[in-house]
């Protein structure tokens, strides 16, 4: 053999080995060798974009934003290194337990040689030399307990104080006899970098846990995002109990961390699998107030989407109505629909339409903020179930909030890959300072449609108003007095519609112009019916005012009109009596 042929062997030799090597962290983040000429893991201090992407692997990190590993049994070791992207920044590490104590002998600064430095991808990829011939120099720690521990980073950030970034990173946990155990590092909300441009995309595959333990993997199938973060939740951008509207993919920074993310199938022995919950039964209930109850019971606690098909053509539609929630096992569950179909219109009565009741295991909204990077292609995320068995998971989206954004509440089995966005940078672009939600559903069972015919109470209600002294006729009666009058029969769906007519009696104005009277000829009466400046009037002899001054004889009547269009009149007989004829003058 050559030496050209026994180089080319043992390189082949070395990438055969590495398939099957045992090492956690770049090995899944960067599983191709063209993409390693570049960091991944970020450690960030909050510095980059005014801690616009937050705290990760640092002190100042939350809990939840650390990086873990798991160890079982006493007697597990781990095995770990690194190297930087920038060989001259001073980069201190140390193990740390869950209370946050520090373990004896675990903490210094990241090497560039010796015990715990990374020199190659090649060296990563195969992990720990104690284990894989040709791996790394790790660094090595035994607890003396069982329990979740985590590596912390830290560094002066100087100005203008960027966050750092591990070229090469690896936590190998493994037995007392040293047997690899993988699927024990994560975090619930994972800090990476691309370093953007083109060229430059994430092929990594990691592991979704969620709180059902349903294992899924997520396959981000070269996407772009320059900066990103990784978590996974059961609601999606925010969660106020309205899943319908809190898993919208929107502007702004809108994401969670609730499930572990590992980077490789989580160990089952630390991480069991969850069992297949099923729906056991369900009944609606319709009490003609013009909501619908549907109730059911459940093997076990988990989530539902039940589907109001109001719109008979198949897939969903603008009227149809989705509604999400939790159920709980051993109890009887009860979600309301409130009548009104997806446009926000009351449903008529009789109308008759299918309920389609999916019951979920292992509900992962993935929610990704910032990322406008991918390239152009990029045909979306690979959605896999890892445990238990069963069918492969559909993907759903709602981007309605984003400007041109697609909605999928069908699902999307393509794969090739779901969910895909269209390239682009600048605030103009589908993902730029946005946050886009993904979920899809582990394990679902779905119920045959149950057919329903909806009914309502109707509730009518008029007005009438009268005048003083009037009356109309309500429900077979006279009515005259100011009040409510009801009546009720059956509709078609046995459900009461109720009539309430509201009748107002308004006043007439007081008018009296007095008893009839006599007057001398030549004097003159004033005739008042009133005055009130809302008030109009009509004489009979065509005067509009609320007096009138009479010198002869005869009947005088008028109308007076209130404001509120009642009318009430009066009439007076005025007699103008002659004068006597002078009497004669006698002369004694």
């Amino acid at each position: 053999m050559g030496k050209t042929t026994a180089l080319y062997f043992i390189l082949f030799c070395l990438f055969l080995s590495a398939a099957d090597s045992k090492a956690e962290g770049t090995k899944q983040l960067i599983p191709l060798a063209s993409d390693s000429a570049r960091g991944i893991v970020m450690l960030s201090k909050g510095i980059q974009g005014g801690n616009e992407y937050g705290y990760f692997a640092v002190p100042e990190a939350s809990a939840d934003n650390r990086l873990w590993f798991t160890i079982s049994n006493v007697g597990e070791k781990v095995y770990y290194g690194f190297r930087k992207v920038t060989a001259s920044k001073t980069i201190s590490y140390v193990i740390k337990n869950a209370a946050g104590i520090i373990q004896t002998g675990t903490s210094g600064n990241i090497p560039t040689s010796g015990p715990g430095y990374i020199s190659s991808y090649n060296r990563a990829i195969l992990g720990p030399a104690a284990i894989t011939a040709g791996g790394y120099n790790a660094l090595t720690f035994t607890p003396i307990a069982s329990g979740n521990y985590y590596l912390e980073f830290d560094y002066s950030t100087g100005f203008p104080a960027a966050d750092e970034k591990l070229r090469y990173l690896d936590i190998t946990v493994a037995s007392s006899s040293n047997v690899v155990i993988n699927g024990r590092v994560w975090s619930k909300n994972w800090f990476l970098s691309t370093e953007g441009g083109t060229g430059y995309l994430f092929r990594g595959k990691m592991f979704a846990y969620s709180d059902d333990q349903i294992v899924t993997q997520i396959d981000f199938n070269g996407m772009g995002p320059y900066f990103f973060r990784v978590a996974c939740n059961p609601s999606g951008c925010v969660n106020t109990g309205n899943f319908n509207t809190d898993r919208r993919s929107r502007s702004g920074n809108f994401t969670y961390e609730k499930y572990k993310i590992f980077l490789n199938n989580p160990d089952v022995n630390t991480y069991p699998t969850g069992i297949l919950g099923q729906v056991l039964s369900v009944t609606s209930s319709n009490d003609c107030d013009g909501t619908l109850d549907i109730n059911m019971w459940v093997n076990k606690s988990g989530n539902v989407d039940i589907l109001l098909n109001i719109n008979p053509l198949p897939g969903y539609q603008s009227e149809d109505v989705v509604l999400s929630d939790s159920v709980y096992e051993e109890m009887l569950n009860t979600i309301t629909w409130n009548g009104l179909n997806g446009l926000g219109v009351q449903v008529a009565n009789g109308t008759t339409f299918n309920i389609v009741v999916t019951y979920i295991n292992g509900l992962t909204n993935l929610p990704m903020y910032d990322v406008e990077y991918n390239p152009a292609g990029w045909t979306g995320f690979k959605i896999d179930l890892i445990r238990p068995v069963g069918v492969k998971p559909k993907v759903y989206w709602d981007d309605s909030l984003i400007p041109s954004g697609t909605v999928n509440f069908d699902g999307c089995n393509n794969l090739a890959g779901c969910h895909p966005w269209p390239p682009g940078t600048g605030a103009s672009s589908y993902g730029d300072v946005k946050t886009i939600n993904t979920w899809w559903y582990s394990l679902s069972t779905t119920m045959a449609p149950i057919t329903l015919t909806y009914r309502i109470s109707h509730y009518f209600e008029t007005n009438h108003t009268l005048c003083w002294g009037d009356s109309i006729l309500l429900f077979g009666q006279y009515q005259h007095t100011t009040g409510t009058y009801y009546d009720s029969l059956l509709n078609i769906m046995g459900c009461d519609s109720v009539y309430a007519v509201h009748l107002t009696v308004n006043p007439i104005p007081p008018v009296n112009l007095g008893n009839d009277t006599t007057i001398c000829q030549g004097e003159f009466i004033a005739i008042d019916a009133g005055y009130n400046p809302s008030w109009e009037y009509l004489w009979n002899t065509g005067a509009n005012n609320h007096s009138i001054n009479v010198t002869v004889s005869g009947t005088y009547s008028v109308v007076v009109g209130n404001e509120f269009g009642c009318n009430n009149s009066d009439a007076i007989e005025v007699f103008v009596a002659p004068l006597p004829p002078p009497a004669l003058i006698r002369h004694n």
